[in-house]
């Protein structure tokens, strides 16, 4: 294939009266023929390639923003999940805590009445043993004064 440069420096022989030798010429423009035959078939053969390749980047490039726009949907999607399980965790957290403080109320409250039932609890205990006391204290000297007491026995006739 010849060049560009061997195209603009080719030199033709004179020929009779001044001319150039036909022959030469002929033969040099079968091979340029041949040569640009060649070329503007691969030039043809380059611009379907190209056109081919221009279709594949354009569907690519189409491609590449459908999948952008999913990219950013699944994103926002992901961005809301987040933010839906967070406002659900603060509101399991605040529930958590609330019950707790009621729970912690309500067993407040429950160890104070017990409380209150064991002092009364002690209250009659302390009472009863008091009574007791009492009792026992009554008794013991109902004991003591036993002896001094006369007894005094109805004569029983003496058949029996």
């Amino acid at each position: 294939m010849l060049t560009p440069q061997e195209v603009s420096t080719h030199a033709f022989t004179k020929a009779t009266f001044n001319g150039y030798n036909m022959a030469m010429v002929d033969e040099f423009l079968d091979e340029l023929t041949d040569d640009y035959t060649t070329l503007y078939k691969e030039n043809a053969a380059l611009k379907a390639k190209m056109k081919v390749m221009v279709e594949k980047v354009e569907e690519y490039r189409a491609t590449e923003e459908s999948m952008r726009a999913t990219l950013l949907t699944a994103q926002r999607m992901a961005d809301d999940i987040v933010q839906d399980a967070e406002a659900r965790r603060d509101e399991i957290l605040n529930n958590a805590a609330d019950e707790a403080l009621a729970r912690s109320g309500a067993a407040r409250k429950e160890v104070l009445e017990l409380e209150e039932r064991m002092r009364q609890g002690r209250q009659q205990m302390a009472q009863f043993i008091a009574a007791a006391r009492e009792l026992c204290a009554k008794e013991l000297k109902f004991l003591e004064s036993l002896p001094q007491m006369r007894v005094e026995t109805a004569e029983q006739p003496d058949g029996e």
